[in-house]
C-alpha cells in the first residue's frame, strides 16, 4: 500500500524533472542562438554576418551609405537561403550619380559577395 508521503515525494520529483528539462532546453536554445550570432548588424540583430568580415570602412557619409547598401546586396547573392531571408538588393536610386556612393557600392558588393561565398558555399564544395 502506497502512503500519502510517497505520492507527495513522487509528485515533487516529477515537478523537479519537468523544471530541469525546461531549464536545460532554455540553456541549449540560448547557446545555439549565441553560437549563430557571432557578430550583429545594427539594423537587425538576427541577421547573419560572416565571421570576421568587419564593418564599414571610414569615409564620407555617402561612402558609408554606399558601402552598407552594396554589402547588403552582395550578401543576398551567392549564399544560402538564411542570408537571403535578411538581405536583398539595396541601392538608393538618387545616389548612383554620386561618385563616392557608387564606388563604395560596387566595391562593397564585390567584397561582401565573395567573402560570404567563401564562408558559406565554398566550404560545401570542398567536401
Amino acid at each position: 500500500m502506497v502512503d500519502m508521503g510517497d505520492k507527495f515525494i513522487t509528485a515533487k520529483i516529477k515537478q523537479f524533472m519537468h523544471l530541469s528539462r525546461c531549464i536545460m532546453l532554455l540553456f541549449l536554445l540560448s547557446v545555439m542562438l549565441i553560437g549563430c550570432r557571432i557578430q550583429s548588424t545594427p539594423d537587425n540583430i538576427l541577421a547573419p554576418w560572416p565571421f570576421r568580415m568587419g564593418g564599414t570602412p571610414e569615409g564620407s557619409e555617402e561612402f558609408k551609405l554606399g558601402w552598407e547598401h552594396g554589402c547588403h546586396t552582395g550578401l543576398s547573392t551567392m549564399v544560402t537561403s538564411g542570408y537571403k531571408t535578411f538581405y536583398s538588393f539595396e541601392q538608393d536610386p538618387t545616389m548612383p550619380q554620386n561618385a563616392d556612393y557608387y564606388k563604395a557600392w560596387k566595391d562593397a558588393y564585390t567584397y561582401c559577395r565573395q567573402y560570404s561565398f567563401k564562408w558559406t558555399m565554398w566550404s560545401w564544395d570542398q567536401k
